[in-house]
């Protein structure tokens, strides 16, 4: 007798779930999870160019793609909040400005 797609489907979830990643690496290797906190997934359409620019700048970084696109989300988002729609680089070059007028 056959298996049901969903005894397959729960037994690959449960072999996931007890999946134990530090017997597969290399002694001395840290292994981090650091977005395991992170649930949510945004799916967002763009052009070949717009993702072309973005994988450059990711890459000019040394970044993975979606750090580069969640970082410079989540700074937009706290300038915002802040009530400021500066973001880092703007804040950056006013504050090279104001120490370079001093330092003159």
């Amino acid at each position: 007798m056959s298996k049901k797609i969903d005894d397959v489907l729960a037994e690959e979830g449960a072999a996931a779930e007890n999946y134990d990643i530090e017997d597969t690496v290399p002694a001395g290797v840290a292994v981090t999870r650091p977005n395991l906190g992170r649930a949510t997934v945004v799916s967002v359409r763009l052009s070949a160019d717009e993702h072309a620019r973005l994988q450059r700048a990711a890459e000019k970084a040394s970044l993975p793609l979606s750090t580069l696109i969640r970082i410079w989300t989540l700074d937009r988002l706290r300038a915002e909040d802040e009530g400021s729609e500066s973001s880092v680089a703007e804040r950056l070059r006013r504050l090279e400005q104001a120490v370079f007028q001093r330092s003159a």
